[in-house]
């Protein structure tokens, strides 16, 4: 039972994060350990599917260190954390990178040094009820169409600012012309005071160079599936929306500078996530919620130390998603 629920934890990782399939041979046998790898932020990780069974028989396979190693562990039951650290000594797994599932449970019990990314993919496919199902397809809506929506609209608002940036402001592709961005729906705090509301929106989608959009589509396109997954599509939006404007309305107030970019907004889909994680922390782990706030503590000391950063945005974001989040249930039970 344990080998076929591995089975569909990883069709899990290869269908919806693209994880590719790997084999590792015994070394006095032909069996083979479960695994899948990918490159997540440049680093090369692969992930290896373990019963107890398997545990107690690791040392026979010639594992190569290639990669960053995830050890995943799989039980039917809790699982002795005493009597796995004797095993976990004895096959020199101690202190490596170490994942404990409950599959009937379908909830992490314990990680340790492990990937943020790895936590929130695996809570993810353990949440996704098609797959221990008989269907061979996903369905439409469970595809993160709203966040490629999203993405492909701050990309054509940036090509209509490169454009008028380069052809009208004699400036560069590469970097947008300020008086464009304010043409275009920037933050300025004058023009919002006169009546121009739409501007707490409209700078949401505008970027002030390439690398800044492709900063912040990075960073969307890395959490947004998630909360587009777990909270579904309409409630989705209410909170990438609504902490867009609590940033907008945060960087109103707090600062006087021309302000643009969807960072506010990345920052309470971080909200969003951070509120998942502790009200299914049975199901994540308390690992995951510490994750969850070094990513956010971080990101907030580089807005910190970092010139031309608006971080009152980014903290009206956060606050934003968080709120927002509180308030609307899940798509999948936690």
């Amino acid at each position: 039972m344990k080998e076929k629920n591995i089975k569909i934890l990883m069709k899990g990782f290869t269908e919806q994060y693209g994880y590719l399939l790997e084999d590792i041979k015994s070394k006095e046998s032909n069996s083979e350990l479960w695994t899948v790898s990918k490159d997540i932020s440049g680093v090369q990780y692969r992930l290896i599917f373990m019963t107890e069974h398997i545990l107690n028989e690791l040392i026979q396979y010639n594992i190569p260190e290639d990669k960053n190693n995830i050890y995943i562990l799989v039980s039917e039951d809790a699982l002795s954390r005493e009597k796995d650290a004797e095993t976990l000594s004895t096959n020199n797994l101690l202190g490596k990178p170490l994942i404990r599932v409950d599959i009937e449970q379908r909830k992490v019990t314990y990680s340790e040094n492990v990937k943020l990314e790895v936590v929130q993919h695996l809570a993810s496919v353990m949440d996704n009820s098609n797959l221990y199902s008989n269907k061979k397809t996903t369905r439409l809506k469970d595809k993160p169409y709203i966040t490629v929506g999203i993405i492909a609209i701050n990309v054509i608002m940036y090509v209509v600012t490169a454009y008028l940036s380069y052809v009208y402001a004699k400036g560069s592709v590469f970097d947008s012309d300020t008086n464009v961005l304010i043409l275009l729906g920037a933050k300025v705090n004058e023009l919002i005071a006169e009546g121009q509301y739409y501007r707490l929106i409209s700078c949401m989608f505008l970027h002030g160079g390439i690398v800044h959009l492709a900063v912040n589509m990075y960073s969307l396109y890395a959490i947004g599936p998630m909360v587009e997954n777990v909270y579904g599509k309409a409630k989705y939006l209410a909170i990438y929306f609504i902490a867009g404007i609590c940033s907008s309305i945060f960087s109103y107030i707090f600062s006087t500078n021309v302000s643009i970019g969807a960072s506010g907004a990345i920052f309470g889909l971080l909200g969003a996530v951070l509120v998942f994680a502790i009200k299914s922390k049975g199901k994540t782990g308390n690992a995951f919620i510490k994750n969850i706030l070094s990513v956010i503590f971080v990101n907030i000391f580089i807005g910190m130390t970092l010139p031309n950063i608006d971080n009152f945005a980014h903290v009206g974001g956060l606050l934003g998603g968080i709120i927002i989040s509180l308030l609307v249930t899940f798509r999948a039970k936690v």
